[in-house]
């Protein structure tokens, strides 16, 4: 009976995404999932929706008659007190809420606990590193799988020997569609891959850092449309500085600019590295060997930073969130409002501010990262890694057991917890335009990881975030002083990884 209820529910749940889908025909064409990672065609952004979908469901190649015997399989991953944004609603609920994600993640974990007999449990913890250590040195196998900050207590754990190489764990089967492609390419070092992301999650889909801006402000202003811009290939940084000339104002005629007034663009200083990477040139590069290289003097890297730091720099023309953080409560989101009030046209945000304009009564877009200027081929954006989680095994786990039961759990999202997110909450819900579901398919395609980001040897990334907030245009002297130390700490970490084998 249990089993027959189960079914039952799942069902329901689907039939509901269905439903919420607009009751899309099987022989529909068009790609209403995240694409698959690759490089998109600037004059065809939507170049995957056209693609023949398979006509039978892809199943995980794991056995069916397994049986763990009620085994507790428990997943470490990050409480509010790590931030009340960046925690993980994506691995554990307790019972059904009513909210579409939630019960994308309660229906999938229902399934699979029956498929092989356990029962999966969330730990929440604010400082996930020192927890996630005191078990592997004590043995003592507290948690089966890791889901916590990637630029942090992942990065961490991997230099350390503390986590299994994906590659090498029973019933992994990377190439599957419910792995992000892209996170396997450029998160491995070595050709091992500690890490990865998976549909299992949707905080990396919040942490895919986008262009939002309002709607009204380009109706009353008359300006160029950046739907067409992005699919000419002519959205780029110039472009889009240009388009928002005519917006900063001193509203409340103090003389000063304030966070009251009006401005070209809205940002914080920590996201400064998402926009350098939309020229497609990362901080952190490989070589033939999959080893990090440092690229930090590429020319291109210095002529993205310059221009972006400039235009962060400009308080006049630029609000920075952390400049008003002292004097609200919540500043993200008064950014928001900020926005919403027309005193902003451009605001550089992860997606998961997609879901909070819900509350919001004003006509919005979303965009990719523009591009340097228009002879780049592709658009990049960028996944903030100090705001998302990474999927890592830790050493202490059975590896047959983990791997089976977590290659299990990632395909059933790709059913499940996927479309509940990208279908039902951000295409039918939130977004108010079927411009935005193109955009949404074309950020998705060009989502990207840098591995500078990811392990902040020598604080590199430190170094670009604090700049802006210093006003400090001065990069190549901010490099240079912490050049030593990053070279240390990555020469540190090779050859942790070349240890750990």
């Amino acid at each position: 009976m249990k089993k027959i209820c189960l079914f039952l529910a799942v069902v329901i749940f689907a039939g509901l995404l269905f439903a919420a889908c607009g009751g899309k025909n099987e022989n529909d064409t068009k790609n209403t999932s995240p694409p698959e990672a690759q490089n998109v065609n600037n004059d065809s952004p939507d170049s995957n929706d056209t693609e023949e979908k398979p006509t039978e469901k892809l199943m995980p190649d794991v056995p069916d008659d397994k049986d763990f015997d009620s085994y507790e399989f428990v997943i470490l991953g990050n409480s509010t007190d790590y931030n009340p944004y960046w925690y993980s609603k994506d691995i554990y609920v307790e019972d059904q809420t009513g909210d579409t994600i939630e019960d994308a993640v309660y229906y999938r974990n229902r399934a699979i606990e029956e498929k092989f007999n356990i029962e999966i449990m969330g730990i929440l913890k604010g400082n996930q590193y020192n927890e996630a250590k005191k078990s592997i040195n004590s043995g003592d196998n507290s948690y089966d799988m890791f889901t916590v900050p990637l630029q942090g207590a992942t990065a961490m754990l991997a230099q350390d020997g503390s986590l299994m190489d994906l590659k090498k764990v029973p019933y992994i089967d990377l190439d599957k569609p419910w792995w992000d492609q892209r996170a396997n390419e450029q998160l491995s070092i070595g050709h091992k891959l500690m890490f990865t992301i998976s549909d299992l999650l949707i905080i990396d889909k919040d942490a895919l850092f986008i262009f939002l801006f309002n709607k009204d402000v380009i109706q009353d202003q008359n300006l160029d449309d950046p739907y067409k811009l992005v699919r000419e290939g002519k959205w780029t940084i110039d472009k889009m500085w240009d388009m928002a000339k005519d917006m900063s104002k001193d509203i409340d005629g103090d003389g000063k600019m304030t966070d009251v007034d009006s401005y070209r663009m809205l940002t914080a200083g920590h996201t400064i590295h998402g926009n350098i990477v939309g020229s497609g040139h990362f901080v952190i590069t490989k070589d033939k060997d999959d080893m990090p290289v440092l690229n930090i003097t590429d020319p291109m890297i210095l002529a993205s930073y310059d221009k972006w730091l400039t235009m962060i720099s400009d308080r006049n023309n630029t609000w920075v969130a952390q400049d008003w953080d002292s004097k609200h409560d919540d500043i993200w989101m008064y950014q928001l409002e900020v926005l919403s009030e027309r005193r902003g046209l451009w605001l550089y945000a992860g997606m998961d501010r997609v879901t909070t304009l819900r509350t919001f009564d004003f006509n919005f877009g979303i965009l990719p990262n523009p591009k340097f200027d228009e002879t780049q081929t592709d658009y990049y954006n960028h996944v903030h890694a100090w705001c998302t989680t990474a999927i890592s095994i830790p050493v202490t786990s059975d590896p047959e057991r983990t791997g089976m039961i977590l290659e299990a759990l990632t395909a059933e999202s790709y059913y499940t917890l996927r479309p509940a997110y990208y279908e039902v909450s951000l295409k039918t819900k939130f977004l108010r335009d079927d411009e935005s579901e193109e955009m949404l398919d074309l950020i998705f395609n060009t989502r990207c990881y840098d591995l500078g980001h990811v392990y902040n040897w020598g604080g590199v990334f430190d170094m670009f975030s604090q700049l802006p907030l210093r006003k400090n245009n001065d990069f190549v002297s901010s490099y240079e002083k912490i050049l030593p130390k990053i070279e240390k700490d990555m020469e540190k970490a090779i050859q942790n990884f070349l240890e750990n084998d």
